[in-house]
């Protein structure tokens, strides 16, 4: 017997094992064992036979020991269709991935304002469990608050007939230059807006200074329209008629904070008195950011008792005195409870700490300057302090185009505005520029800071940074100004010419002094750092600096030159003969000291990148200022032939005519000349 393999799939398999005609069905053939019958012919040697049977046994044998270890199971009686496994060579595509859609929230779901870098980290907690930071946190100056100051509820309901849908509202930086009854007409529009959402508590923050008292007076008079209209608002149905929707308190801050309100109040004429009624503080002293904090203290059971939103309009004309920890305490309490802070002042000067108003004195009747904290606008200076050569205006009090920094910072992070103004007490500033908010945005000063210990920290990150703060702090510092346009017309004598040319290199040479002592502050491997500078308004600084303090050396050397050239070229004989009156001018060529070319063309190429960068603005403003005359110097020569000798005189005649003799004067003791008034300055 020889055993015959055939392979088969599992299921024909078991089908043609038990059923050979279900294999010959599914045209397979089970493993079947076939009988041969030897028909040899006889006389076969039997060993032949012997080794048959011996192999046959053994093959038996095996077949019973494996199918022993096979086991069956039952099969059901339906018939199954047969698995049919083939291989192909076709691609079967990957299965689309159906992408995770994330939806912010509806801001109509809510009305409590919520911070930028709060909405930012709920999208990456969505995305991710370990959100990465943009930049590190920066620290601020530790602050105790008041144990008693509860916590703000967790929920903010509108009353209104309308939601705002903008989730976040920045705080505006500077709006425009107006006059102050149209920065209140503008207040109004905030209140009704606000008077949309919810009662409201309205506060007056008053200065207190002498210098704001015709401000005082606008503001009483346009009260009574600020309040007619939001009543007229309420009765044609746009505002919510709810009880008492406004209160209203005034409040006085100087040296010290006076609440001229003792409590806040819905009668008009109770406001417009005790708005009258505001002290004068005498001091000068404006601690504007103090009192913010302690009548957000007095005044906040109206925030948690009756849900009022608080907003405080300031109308001053200064700066503020009370930087610091006080400001970073009133934004933290404003933000605390929802409070919006609206300031109308004035515009800060463009890189400049303080302006000066011009105040005539009744005692004496003479004009004196009185200082006036303004600015800066940024936290620190940026600007150098150089004065402008040749006709045209030095530009001394320029707008930034922004308010001062502190108080632009309290608005800015309360999500109320700043309204610039043309107060009186500046208008003697000359402040020069109204510049368009939409333009300036891009180059709005960094509002992160709380105080310049906190930006000095931060500085040393920044290498240009750095470079243009030292040069800006070093000029604005030193006690040695740089000199503005030095003498260019001269009238000379054959034994005196070189002595007043010499005289007059010396204001050059001051100036020059000056920019190299600045200059110094700028390393080497600025252009690096320049290039890795992200922020417009740095690189802004830098070009006009650098492309100023170039433009006046180059000028200083060519100056100094083209007198040194005068005193070595001319004799006393050419003065009697030839010139004796010289001219200097600018030009647009550098005539004299023409080894500076190169850096007379980097100077240029610095401004009208500034002019290209940022038309419209301060910076563009002085670029333009200090290229509207060359760098170089034109002289011009001529003769003024000498007067005639006087005639002589007659015999008999004198020069001054008879000579009168006076009679003599008794010996009458002279009284002493009165001492001139000192007059009473007072302190803006």
């Amino acid at each position: 017997m020889h055993p015959t393999n055939q392979i088969t799939s599992g299921d024909e398999r078991d089908a043609a094992w038990s059923d050979p005609a279900a294999a010959e069905s599914v045209g397979t053939e089970p493993v079947v064992l076939t009988m041969v019958v030897d028909d040899r012919p006889p006389g076969t040697s039997w060993m032949s036979g012997l080794f048959a049977s011996g192999i046959s046994i053994l093959f038996h044998l095996w077949l019973i020991v494996t199918l022993a270890g096979v086991a069956f199971d039952e099969r059901d009686s339906v018939e199954r269709e047969p698995i049919d496994t083939r291989l192909t060579d076709e691609e079967v595509p990957d299965p689309v991935e159906i992408p995770r859609e994330f939806e912010l929230a509806n801001a109509d779901d809510r009305e409590l304002e919520v911070k930028k870098a709060m909405n930012a980290a709920s999208i990456g907690l969505e995305l991710t469990d370990k959100p990465v930071l943009e930049s590190a946190p920066m620290l601020r100056h530790e602050m105790e608050f008041n144990p008693d100051f509860r916590s703000a509820p967790h929920f903010d309901i509108p009353l209104g007939l309308e939601i705002s849908k903008t989730i976040v509202v920045p705080g505006s930086t500077g709006e425009g230059f107006v006059q102050v009854e149209t920065a209140l007409d503008r207040v109004t529009r905030e209140i009704a807006g606000n008077l949309h959402e919810k009662k409201l508590l309205v506060v007056w923050l008053i200065d207190g200074s002498a210098s704001l008292g015709p401000q005082r007076d606008i503001v009483a008079k346009r009260l009574r329209r600020i309040y007619s209209e939001l009543s007229a608002l309420e009765a044609v149905d746009q505002t919510p008629k709810v009880d008492s929707p406004i209160l209203t308190g005034v409040v006085a801050f100087g040296s010290k904070t006076t609440f001229v309100t003792k409590e806040p109040t819905e009668k008009f004429d109770d406001i417009l008195n005790a708005l009258k009624a505001a002290p004068i503080d005498p001091t000068g002293v404006e601690n504007v950011f103090t009192a913010v904090c302690q009548l957000l203290e007095r005044w906040q059971r109206y925030r948690f008792d009756q849900g009022r939103r608080i907003l405080i309009i300031a109308v001053t004309d200064e700066a503020g005195d009370d930087h610091g920890p006080p400001l970073e305490a009133a934004i933290v309490k404003c933000q605390h409870l929802g409070a919006k802070a609206y300031v109308i002042g004035p515009a800060s000067p463009f890189g400049r700490r303080k302006g000066y108003v011009p105040y005539v004195a009744k005692e004496n009747g003479k004009t004196y300057q009185l200082p006036v904290d303004l600015g800066p606008e940024t936290v620190v200076v940026e600007n150098v302090v150089l004065p402008f050569w040749y006709d045209g205006p030095q530009y001394d009090y320029l707008s930034s185009g922004f308010g001062p920094y502190a108080l632009t910072r309290l608005v800015k992070e309360t999500g109320g505005a700043y309204y610039m103004s043309n107060m009186t007490t500046t208008s003697g500033l000359s402040t020069t520029g109204t510049f368009d908010p939409g333009i300036m945005k891009a180059f709005e000063p960094d509002y992160r800071y709380s105080s310049p210990a906190i930006f000095l920290k931060d500085i040393n990150k920044h290498p240009l940074r750095a470079a243009v703060f030292g040069a800006a702090e070093f000029s604005q510092s030193t006690m040695v100004q740089g000199q503005g346009t030095p003498q260019m017309d001269f009238r000379v004598q054959p034994n005196n010419f070189r002595q007043i040319f010499t005289e007059a290199q010396k204001s050059a040479a001051i100036s020059g002094f000056v920019v190299e002592n600045i200059l110094s502050r700028v390393p080497p491997q600025v252009e690096k750092w320049y290039a890795a500078e992200t922020s417009m308004r740095w690189r802004l600084a830098f070009d006009l600096n650098y492309g100023r303090l170039l433009a006046h050396r180059v000028r200083a050397m060519e100056y100094n030159s083209a007198l040194a050239q005068l005193k070595s070229s001319y004799t006393d004989a050419d003065i009697s003969k030839k010139a004796n009156h010289f001219i200097l001018r600018a030009n647009r060529e550098l005539n004299y000291a023409t080894t500076m070319k190169r850096q007379a063309k980097a100077a240029e190429e610095r401004l009208r990148k500034v002019l290209d960068d940022a038309p419209g603005t301060p910076w563009a403003l002085l670029a333009a200022r200090e290229l509207k005359d060359g760098f170089g110097i034109r002289v011009t020569e001529q003769f003024v032939p000498p007067p005639p000798p006087p005639p002589p005189a007659k015999p008999g005649e004198t020069k001054t005519g008879p000579k009168i003799i006076a009679a003599p004067k008794e010996n009458v003791p002279q009284k002493p000349a009165p001492k001139p008034v000192e007059p009473t300055l007072p302190k803006l």
